[in-house]
């Protein structure tokens, strides 16, 4: 019973916590890339859901490679933690 408890709390790490994870830091990143400068706000935009695609694979990819899923609910904790604090610091850029 165990394991599959374990089992089915990495399951949803990895799909709704990796989607979740996935838009906050699209919404976070787009400030950070027009505040420096990088490019223009409609191409952060584009940019930012490009890298999201990613982020959200690797969640996938680390939700069964973490050792404990406990760990792997603190890291993405952290992730929605840290892109929350960067989307209420810079707003709406």
């Amino acid at each position: 019973m165990k394991h599959q408890l374990d089992v089915s709390l990495r399951i949803i790490a990895a799909i709704v916590g990796g989607y979740l994870a996935s838009v906050a830091f699209s919404f976070a990143c787009v400030p950070l890339l027009v505040l420096s400068h990088l490019c223009d706000k409609n191409e952060a935009v584009m940019v930012s859901t490009m890298l999201s695609y990613l982020l959200y694979f690797a969640v996938i990819i680390i939700s069964f490679c973490r050792k404990s899923s406990v760990l792997l609910w603190r890291d993405l904790c952290l992730i929605l933690s840290v892109c929350g604090v960067i989307i209420y610091a810079l707003g709406d850029v």
